[in-house]
C-alpha cells in the first residue's frame, strides 16, 4: 500500500503570478486540486476509477490560510492527506512548504461523491471501502473548522457575469477555482498591492451551469474582512469569507 500522504512539487511560472510577482490564490487552489487528483488516482479512487461506477468527486467546502505566497520562479511543495471519512463526506488536508523548507500555509477541504446522473450524494464508503485505509491521523492541520457563512441580503450586486465555456470543468459545472477568480475581481488593485489574503473560506451550495446569469453580493465586515455571496437569481451557488492582512504587518 502506498504512503497515506502524498508529496508533490510545483514550480511557479511567471504566468501564474499577478502584478506583485507573487503566485495568486487561484493558482494555489489549482495546485491543491492537482495534488488531490494525483493522490487519489495513485491510491485507486481517482476520477477515472470513479467514472466506472458512474460517480464523481465534488468539492463542498474549502478553507485555506496562508502566511505568504511563493514568488515567481520558486518551487512549492504541496502535501495532502485524508483526515477523515464519514458516510457522505471526506475531509482532505493540505500543507504548503516553500523551497527553503518553511511551512507557509495549510488548507482543509470537504468533498462529496455524487451520482453523475442524479447529481445526488452517495455513500462514500459503500463505493470506496478502501478509502478508510488512507486516513492519516499522524499529520495535523491547524486550521479550525469552518464556521457558517451567512447569506448576503438587501444589498445591490457588486458585479455580475454569465457562465461561459472557460468557467466549465470536466463535470460540466462551474469550476470551483473559477468562482474564486470572479470573487477576487471585486477588489481593486490597491488591495493586492497593500495587502494579501491570509484566510479564504468557501462553501459550495449549488452547481453553476453554462449560461447562468450570476451576480455577486458583498458584505463588508471590516476593512479587512468580507463576505461574498455568489447567486443565480435568489439561489446561492457559493459563499465565501475573505480576510486580508496588510503587508506591513507581516
Amino acid at each position: 500500500m502506498l504512503q497515506k500522504a502524498g508529496i508533490f512539487r510545483f514550480h511557479t511560472e511567471s504566468y501564474m503570478c499577478d502584478f506583485t510577482a507573487k503566485v495568486t490564490l487561484p493558482v494555489i487552489c489549482n495546485y491543491m486540486l492537482d495534488a488531490a487528483s494525483i493522490h487519489a488516482k495513485e491510491r485507486g479512487f481517482g476520477y477515472e476509477r470513479m467514472l466506472k461506477d458512474n460517480v464523481t468527486w465534488v468539492l463542498s467546502r474549502l478553507s485555506i490560510e496562508m502566511k505568504e505566497y511563493p514568488a515567481q520562479n520558486q518551487s512549492l511543495i504541496v502535501e495532502t492527506w485524508v483526515e477523515s471519512v464519514v458516510r457522505l463526506f471526506t475531509q482532505r488536508c493540505f500543507r504548503f512548504i516553500d523551497q527553503n523548507g518553511k511551512v507557509i500555509g495549510y488548507a482543509r477541504t470537504i468533498w462529496a461523491v455524487i451520482d453523475i446522473n442524479t447529481r445526488r450524494p452517495v455513500d462514500i464508503l459503500s463505493r470506496l471501502p478502501d478509502l478508510s485505509n488512507y486516513i492519516n491521523l499522524e499529520m495535523e492541520c491547524p486550521i479550525s473548522k469552518m464556521e457558517k457563512i451567512s447569506a448576503v441580503e438587501n444589498v445591490e450586486p457588486t458585479i455580475g457575469y454569465t457562465v461561459r465555456y472557460s468557467d466549465i470543468d470536466i463535470n460540466k459545472h462551474t469550476n470551483s477555482v473559477k468562482y474564486i477568480e470572479h470573487i477576487l475581481n471585486i477588489f481593486g488593485l490597491n488591495f493586492f498591492s497593500e495587502k494579501f489574503i491570509c484566510k479564504f473560506e468557501m462553501v459550495y451550495l449549488a452547481e453553476g451551469i453554462f449560461g447562468d446569469k450570476v451576480k455577486l453580493y458583498q458584505n463588508k465586515i471590516s476593512d479587512n474582512e468580507f463576505i461574498i455571496d455568489t447567486k443565480r437569481c435568489d439561489e446561492s451557488l457559493c459563499r465565501s469569507r475573505i480576510v486580508w492582512q496588510p503587508l506591513f504587518s507581516i
